[in-house]
C-alpha cells in the first residue's frame, strides 16, 4: 500500500513593507539591494550613537508603561542605566553625556505624564507593530505608543531623542506618521485617529490628522510606490553618487565598484587607442 503524499501547497506569505524600508528605497534603490534583497546588512551596518540612545529611552519608556506608569521618577531613572546600550560612542566622555542627558529625558517625561493623569487618556499600546493588508502587501509599523482619549479618538505617538523642535507641517509630512494613521484607521474603523511627535529632550510636541480625502489619497500613493518596490528588478541596479551617500554605511562598497568601473574606462581607452 502506496503512502499518501501531501499534495498541500507551501504557504506564500505576503510580503511587508514598513515606513523605514519604504524611506531607505526613497533615499537609495541600491541601499534597498543591499539590505533587503542581498541581505549583506550585517557586514556594513555599525552601531551609532543616536540610534542607541534613541533605543536605550525607547526600552526604559515601554517599562515604565508595561508597570501601569507606577514607577516613582527616581525609579524611572535608574531604569536608563538598567537598558542602557553602549554601542557607537566614540568616547567615554561623549557616553557619560548622553547618559546623564538620558536620565533628565526620563525624569521630565515621568513629571509630564504625572501632570496628565487627570485628562482620562489611556495608553493602550507601547512599542508594538501593528499592520493592516493593503492587497499586495502588508504595511507594518511600529509604534511607541498609542493613547485612547476620553472622546474615544485614538493618538499615536512617535518619540524623537534627537530634536527639540517639531510643528504640525512635520507630522503630516513624516511618512512614518501618515503611515499609523493609514493602519490604526483600518484597525480602528469607528474611531478617529491623530499623530503626534514627541520630542523627547525639549517635551515640545505637535500633531495632525489625516482624514478624508487627505488619508484616502496617501492609502493610493503608497500602494502605487508599495508595488513599485516589490515589482523592481534590482539585479541591473547600479550604484550612483548622491547627496546620502556620505553617511551611508555601503559608502565602501559602492567606492569599490566605481574603481572597479573607473579602471575598466580607462583600460577601454587604451585599447582603443
Amino acid at each position: 500500500m502506496r503512502a499518501s503524499r501531501n499534495t498541500r501547497k507551501p504557504t506564500v506569505r505576503k510580503p511587508s513593507l514598513s515606513p523605514s524600508r519604504i524611506s531607505i528605497y526613497l533615499e537609495c534603490a541600491v541601499k534597498y539591494r543591499y539590505i533587503y534583497v542581498d541581505k549583506i546588512g550585517r557586514y556594513y551596518l555599525r552601531g551609532r550613537a543616536g540610534y542607541s540612545f534613541g533605543s536605550t529611552l525607547h526600552q526604559v519608556l515601554q517599562q515604565f508603561h508595561k508597570t501601569g506608569a507606577e514607577l516613582s521618577s527616581s525609579e524611572l531613572t535608574d531604569m536608563v542605566d538598567v537598558h542602557w546600550i553602549p554601542a557607537g560612542y566614540t568616547s567615554a566622555q561623549e557616553e557619560q553625556e548622553h547618559l546623564d542627558q538620558g536620565r533628565q529625558i526620563v525624569s521630565a517625561y515621568h513629571e509630564a505624564f504625572e501632570q496628565r493623569r487627570e485628562s482620562k487618556i489611556e495608553t493602550i499600546a507601547t512599542e508594538k507593530t501593528i499592520a493592516c493588508d493593503l492587497g499586495p502587501f502588508n504595511l507594518t509599523g511600529r509604534v511607541d505608543r498609542i493613547d485612547r482619549h476620553a472622546d474615544g479618538h485614538l493618538e499615536v505617538i512617535d518619540y524623537k531623542s534627537g530634536r527639540t523642535l517639531v510643528s504640525p507641517q512635520d507630522v503630516m509630512e513624516s511618512l512614518a506618521m501618515s503611515c499609523y494613521q493609514l493602519i490604526l484607521s483600518k484597525l480602528y474603523p469607528d474611531s478617529a485617529v491623530e499623530a503626534t511627535i514627541y520630542c523627547l529632550r525639549s517635551g515640545a510636541t505637535a500633531s495632525y490628522s489625516l482624514a478624508g480625502t487627505e488619508l484616502a489619497k496617501f492609502e493610493s500613493d503608497i500602494l502605487a510606490l508599495g508595488q513599485e518596490i516589490l515589482e523592481a528588478d534590482y539585479t541591473g541596479l547600479l550604484p550612483v553618487r548622491i547627496d546620502a551617500c556620505a553617511n551611508c554605511d555601503f559608502l565602501s562598497r559602492c567606492e569599490q565598484f566605481w574603481r572597479q568601473q573607473a579602471r575598466e574606462e580607462s583600460w577601454g581607452e587604451f585599447i582603443d587607442e
